[in-house]
């Protein structure tokens, strides 16, 4: 039971650390609707338009194409401390490497194309479906800038309070996996709020963030703190940037394949592949 129990908290800190999507970390706040009407709410596109201003606009955040982003991280209520780390690069490549106290390391990334996690509780995987589509959304580099292309709509649905600030709460809705709702301070612009699901081998987890302490990293706005909790349990993780590096030259080889996820694609590939035909004949019809 004890056994079981641990796997099941590495797992689900991993799925934590995992949901931060180009650094969206997750976090827990009451929300209270305001009075604001459908009918006086801009539009969701208008909304987006303000935040990339706010964040330091189109221009600054085109000149970035990488970054690498450290900072520490605190898991409650079991009193864990450890470190992360995130190397990112226009237009879709990641790597992103989680140590806890206790717990080892577990690691995630994409070369762009495949999709996977190296965790101790779940060894290698590739990701598939709902999950793979919904990483390659929130790996997309700049994905602010980009977010037609990731959503097929984009709603602003009501005015709500978040931490006392009033904001707009805008729905993104994908063409694959569930929606993703972002709150927009209505004064700044910024993103203060998250909530999405993620789905992975332990089912859907509904996670709410709340970003905070934005500072300017060649000229774009990087929140710094990220405190994150899943609905349902009592787990709450805490990410706090401790430095922020722009335009970084990262290696190629810091995001090539490990060799466990080379095998798995391999494996994956050698059951998709359709079988030879016999010498001098013609393929076997499939069988019923």
């Amino acid at each position: 039971m004890a056994s079981r129990l641990l796997t099941k908290k590495r797992a689900t800190v991993f799925a934590l650390i995992l949901g931060l999507a180009g650094l969206q970390t997750l976090g827990h706040t009451k929300s209270q609707s305001a009075t604001a009407t459908a009918a006086k709410l801009p539009p969701a596109e208008e909304v987006i338009e303000k935040s990339i201003e706010a964040l330091g606009g189109k221009a600054a955040m085109e000149k970035i194409r990488s970054r690498v982003m450290k900072g520490t991280l605190e898991v409650e209520p079991q009193g864990l401390k450890g470190s992360v780390t995130i190397y990112a690069a226009a237009p879709n490549r990641s790597y992103e490497v989680v140590e806890l106290e206790g717990l080892g390391k577990e690691e995630a990334g994409t070369d762009g194309e495949v999709f996977w996690m190296i965790s101790s509780a779940m060894g290698p995987r590739l990701l598939e479906g709902d999950e793979r589509a919904a990483k390659a959304r929130e790996t997309r580099f700049n994905a602010e800038l980009h977010w037609r292309e990731l959503y097929t709509k984009a709603e602003c649905v009501e005015e709500v309070e978040v931490e006392g600030h009033p904001c707009y709460k805008v729905v993104f809705t994908p063409a694959t996996g569930a929606p993703v709702t972002v709150y927009y301070d209505r004064k700044t612009g910024l993103p203060t709020r998250q909530d999405m699901t993620m789905t992975g081998p332990m089912g859907a987890l509904s996670l709410t963030t709340v970003l905070s302490d934005y500072r300017k990293c060649a000229g774009v706005l990087i929140p710094h703190r990220m405190s994150t909790t899943v609905a349902g349990t009592p787990a709450r993780h805490t990410v706090v940037l401790e430095s922020v590096e722009s335009n970084v030259d990262i290696p190629a080889e810091r995001f090539a394949l490990p060799e466990p996820i080379r095998a798995l694609v391999e494996k994956s590939r050698a059951q998709t592949k359709p079988a030879e035909p016999p010498a001098g004949g013609k393929p076997s019809p499939p069988r019923p």
